[in-house]
């Protein structure tokens, strides 16, 4: 920082390519400051270093990152706030132009100083290396529409000669290609430049790419070029050239010489419309999720918790159930195992260091998901493992309730999921509580856990839910020190013929609640009724496959 003349140093936690899942090469976050999660950022100072996540991250952060950080929720104080106090006007700070977009740096009021090269990267010497796994096809059986249509789609929308791709899920989805460049993600790192004509290059490491996978890109109008020819190439594109200002590294867009039009990522609203072969997919893949979470519970029941079964234990046993699925790939995410206490901490993520026993005492807390070549899941279910307490009973049917309201919504279309948000919330603002994260994500097909545009939050997740869409419906109940509850289940969006020109949701999910935690009480008789029918679904699909 001194040879650049720094006064301060902007540290994100992402990679080239904006993700929100990435490789251990690239967790320069971690290496810096411990912390594991999936969402942090850190400004260093001579006198002061500070550290923000958001809600999901904020006991974790408390844990993790070390004391000479203050630690900040992004929803009270930002980073580019916390700039603006601690630093003089004339300061400069220092940044890493792969890893900003324009937006992200806009809020700066300092200098802002482009480094040639990240400084961590100079104090890293064990780094690891970056990912070599192959690039594969996903084929037509999975996907329902091959790339040239894609292509053809996506074209019929640009308002440029050419469109500048940089965010890995769009090119894997406009591509049907699938790799293994991060964790529990089938992303390949590239950067596809997509032309008017339909024809397009493809920048990765070639190392990773075959001869199947060459030869189908040569023949589907394709070029594929090493990835550090990139910058040149961009310095000599004529005509005008469509980038995302909310994904593409700043730095790309100061490399390019021609006319820059910024316009939203077209590949991402047609990529969460999901057809019918993903949507059928999707329904493959939560009955194979369903069989290894029944196998899983019965299981556990079995097991005396005595400390013999712990947090990654019980992780470790319900992947080895997942494995033996049809078309199971992978995990679509570390499985959140957290007992007790563990399970206030709304994406803790187990390890030797943290793991305890499960025991007859408390909640547990059990948050996993499988990629499945048919399809992607995410479900949470939270299990009583002793006598449950009036309070703990009153918590989870509040979650529960929220979680119906949800699940039952009709609404007309055009209707955003912040509009639907309050629904899940209503029962733990009844009595004074709340969560603080959001209810519902999308969700991707063979892709990525978390997928947008569609969301159901307070914040954001203003785009209207469409048909196809499939989403999170994610309530919860967290007390700190003591235990956390959470339900979620994937739902899709349908068009209901009935009332004319509304939707609502079917689900995907089919896994039984926790009847131990359920306070009848608390339920009306429609809310008995779904819980009934919603079992009898479970029963009827997944005991005929055990």
């Amino acid at each position: 920082m001194k040879k650049e003349g720094l006064s301060a140093l902007l540290i994100p936690r992402t990679d080239e390519f904006q993700g929100e899942y990435i490789a251990p090469y690239s967790e320069r976050l971690a290496w810096l400051t411990g912390f594991n999660g999936s969402a942090g950022f850190a400004i260093i100072t001579f006198e002061k270093a500070a550290f923000f996540t958001d809600g999901r991250y904020t006991l974790q952060a408390k844990d993790e990152v070390p004391d000479i950080y203050e630690i900040y929720n992004t929803s009270q104080k930002t980073p580019a706030q916390w700039a603006l106090e601690n630093l003089s006007p004339d300061d400069k700070v220092g940044y890493d132009p792969w890893l900003f977009t324009e937006k992200q740096l806009e809020s700066y009021k300092n200098p802002l100083i482009p480094l040639e090269k990240n400084p961590i990267d100079f104090l890293w010497t064990d780094r690891p290396l970056p990912p070599q796994d192959f690039v594969r096809l996903h084929p037509f059986e999975f996907t329902g529409e091959n790339d040239e249509s894609k292509r053809k789609r996506i074209v019929e929308t640009l308002k440029a000669d050419h469109l500048l791709l940089t965010t890995c899920d769009s090119i894997a989805w406009l591509l049907n290609i699938r790799g293994n460049d991060v964790p529990h993600t089938p992303l390949v790192h590239s950067v596809c430049l997509l032309h008017k004509d339909g024809s397009y290059d493809l920048f990765l490491d070639l190392n990773k790419v075959t001869g199947t996978v060459y030869n189908h890109i040569q023949k589907g109008a394709g070029r594929a070029i090493e990835i550090r020819f990139l910058l040149d190439h961009l310095k000599t594109l004529n005509g005008t050239c469509q980038i995302d200002p909310l994904t593409t590294p700043i730095l790309l867009i100061q490399t390019l010489k021609c006319q820059v039009v910024r316009e939203k990522d077209p590949c991402v609203l047609p990529k969460a419309l999901k057809n019918s072969i993903e949507i059928d997919g999707a329904k493959k893949a939560h009955i194979q999720d369903g069989i290894a979470l029944q196998r899983f519970f019965t299981w556990l029941e079995e097991q005396p918790l005595q400390g013999e079964t712990t947090e990654l234990s019980a992780a470790n046993k319900l992947y080895e159930f997942r494995k033996k699925g049809e078309h199971f790939e992978d995990l679509s995410f570390d499985t959140i195992s957290a007992f007790g206490p563990h399970g206030a901490i709304i994406h803790y993520k187990v390890s030797p260091e943290t793991n305890v026993p499960l025991s007859r005492t408390n909640l547990y807390l059990l948050d996993s998901g499988g990629q499945y070549l048919t399809g992607t899941t995410d479900i949470t279910r939270t299990l009583c493992l002793s006598t449950p307490s009036p309070e703990q009973k009153e918590m989870y049917t509040r979650v529960l309730k929220g979680h119906i309201a949800l699940a039952e919504a009709i609404f007309p279309e055009g209707t955003t999921g912040a509009q639907l948000d309050a629904l899940a919330r209503q029962y733990l603002w009844e009595a004074g509580l709340d969560y603080d994260h959001g209810t519902g994500h999308g969700v991707g097909s063979y892709l990525g856990v978390h997928e947008g545009p569609q969301g159901i939050s307070k914040r954001g997740a203003h785009v209207p839910l469409e048909p196809g869409m499939i989403l999170s419906n994610e309530p919860g109940y967290y007390k700190e020190g003591d235990y956390g509850i959470r339900i979620e289940s994937l739902v899709y969006v349908i068009k209901l013929t009935k009332p004319k020109g509304f939707l609502g949701f079917e689900p995907l999910t089919l896994v039984p609640l926790e009847k131990k935690l359920i306070d009848e009480t608390l339920l009306t008789e429609k809310e008995k009724k779904w819980i009934k029918d919603y079992h009898k679904r479970c029963e009827d699909v997944i005991q005929s496959k055990l």
